[in-house]
Order: structure tokens, then sequence, then C-alpha cells
């Protein structure tokens, strides 16, 4: 009973989301991923933004937007301005222990491109050498094991510990597959210890909600 009840609702949550308009889609996207950069940032310290300006019209795109746009080419390095088409590099900028450095921001699929023969090399040498890459594959990919596992490669370090008492705060607001993707572990694995917890889960319609009730209440204030 319990597997018919899980099944229809996410049927039902389906259509739901079906019935978005872009924008309320491009909302939620948004969101999802500012959430799941909170999430990197408890597990590993370091804070991304992925969002700029075109460097033709000034249009602020973002980080949905620049994703978005990528072509999925490993060679094109390029995505696409959604107000006038053009294309341009985009960046990738991190924050850490005071530092703020730009890099290029690589698409999924040059991301995987560029780590065959790395496999050997520790998350410090990967950093190191390919900084980009490393940076790129954990917006993406959610770390280098996860990366490295798309591409059929056994990535033989671990990178995050102790992930239990970190992603406490995003359980019900990630789904357990977002925040599996980024521990390297299973959903199932997440699932179980989010309803140890008595956490409901991920409803991808009550983030539309949430922001919403933020825009109605004069959530954009500062």
């Amino acid at each position: 009973m319990f597997g018919m009840s899980f099944r229809f609702e996410h049927r039902l949550e389906q259509k739901q989301v079906l019935r978005l308009s872009a924008e309320q889609r491009l909302q939620i996207e948004n969101r999802l991923f500012g959430l799941r950069m909170e999430l990197i940032q408890a597990l590993r310290g370091d804070r991304y933004q992925a969002g700029e300006a075109c460097p033709s019209c000034g249009q602020k795109l973002s980080a949905a937007e620049i994703i978005g746009g990528f072509n999925q080419d490993p060679d094109d390095f390029s995505t696409a301005c959604v107000a006038c088409q053009r294309r341009f590099n985009p960046r990738l900028i991190c924050f850490g222990d005071g530092t703020r450095i730009e890099l290029p921001f690589y698409c999924a699929m040059q991301v995987l491109a560029r780590l065959p023969g790395k496999e050997m090399l520790s998350p410090e040498e990967f950093l190191k050498a390919y900084p980009a890459i490393y940076r790129s594959a954990i917006v993406h990919h959610g770390g280098l094991c996860q990366a490295f596992a798309q591409m059929d490669i056994v990535y033989p370090f671990e990178e995050i510990s102790g992930w239990k008492a970190k992603v406490v705060s995003f359980l019900g607001r990630l789904s357990d597959k977002m925040i599996a993707d980024c521990v390297n572990v299973s959903a199932v694995t997440v699932g179980n210890y989010r309803r140890k917890l008595g956490i409901s889960r991920y409803r991808k319609h009550e983030v539309l909600d949430d922001l919403e009730e933020e825009n109605s209440s004069g959530g954009e204030e500062e």
C-alpha cells in the first residue's frame, strides 16, 4: 500500500510540474541549484558562483541559464545568452578561506571527456593540476568519484567524510538523489537516514510554494 501511495504522489507531482510555466521552472531550477551549492559549501567549505552577465548585451544570466546554454560538446566551451543569443565562455568563481578564484566553467560533458588517465591523482593533486576540471566536476557531478563513475572508472580516493551531520539541514529540501550525488552514496542510504530523522521527502512543487510566498511577502528586499 505504501508503494502504491508513493507512486501515485510521484505521478501527481510530475503532472503538477509539467503544468508550470517556463519562468516557474527556471525559478525552481535556480533555487535548487542555489541549495545544491549551499550543500556543497557545507560539505567542502568552498562557495561556488556560476551566474554572470553576458559580455555582449549585459543580460544577467543565472547559473541554470548558463548551464542550459551549453551545447554539451567536449570541444565547445561556450554558452548562449538567453537575451541576445550570442555565445561566450562562462566563468566559475570559487570563494574559500578569504580567496576568490575565477576559472573556466566546463559543461558536464567536457568534464567527463577530460577525466580518463587522471584517476590516480589524489583530490589535492587533481585540484592543483586541473583546477577548472576539478571545480566543474563538483558543480555538475557532485565530485570526482561520481564523475569518474559515469565513465566506468573507479576513483580510489575519499573526498567527503562525516557527511551525515553536514546534510541534516538539507534533507527534505533537496531530493535524496541530489544529496546522494554530492556525498557519493546511494539515494536509498540518504532516504533511510532522512526517514530515521523523521523528515518528509522533498517535493518539487513545495519549492515553488516557498518562492511565491517569499515574493508575496517582499522576500526580495534585503
